[in-house]
């Protein structure tokens, strides 16, 4: 039937009692096969490090432009590295790193992943969504 009709037999299942066979063209069924796979693929999401720079005298309105682009960044479930430099004669003001970055992680609900890492005039720490 399958040759008269120009299609293919093609087996599903052979362990079954009487096997399981269906009469379909094979070469439109491996095609739909690999466009569900590239749809799947393309829907997937690997976590990817980001990184936000700025520096200590921030100004408020900066501020919450860069904690929405961190927001943004967790809710699409990368890490966040938050990095703060100092210039010059800001490296007095040392104190002032850890209190920015704990109110930038109030403010968008994260937790850090790792203690604050220091490099030179650069302050740095990760951020990862909370768990819920």
């Amino acid at each position: 039937m399958a040759y008269d009709a120009g299609i293919d037999l093609v087996l599903l299942n052979e362990n079954q009692n009487p096997p399981l066979a269906r009469l379909m063209d094979y070469g439109k069924y491996l095609y739909a096969q690999q466009k569900q796979a590239a749809k799947q693929k393309a829907h997937a999401h690997e976590t990817e490090l980001k990184e936000v720079r700025m520096g200590v005298k921030i100004g408020q309105h900066d501020l919450e432009v860069k904690e929405g682009m961190i927001k943004k960044f967790l809710e699409r479930g990368d890490r966040v590295k938050v990095t703060i430099q100092l210039r010059g004669r800001e490296m007095m003001f040392k104190d002032r790193v850890n209190g920015l970055l704990e109110k930038i992680r109030i403010d968008v609900h994260a937790v850090f992943e790792k203690p604050l890492e220091r490099l030179g005039n650069r302050f740095s720490a990760i951020l990862i969504p909370l768990k819920k």
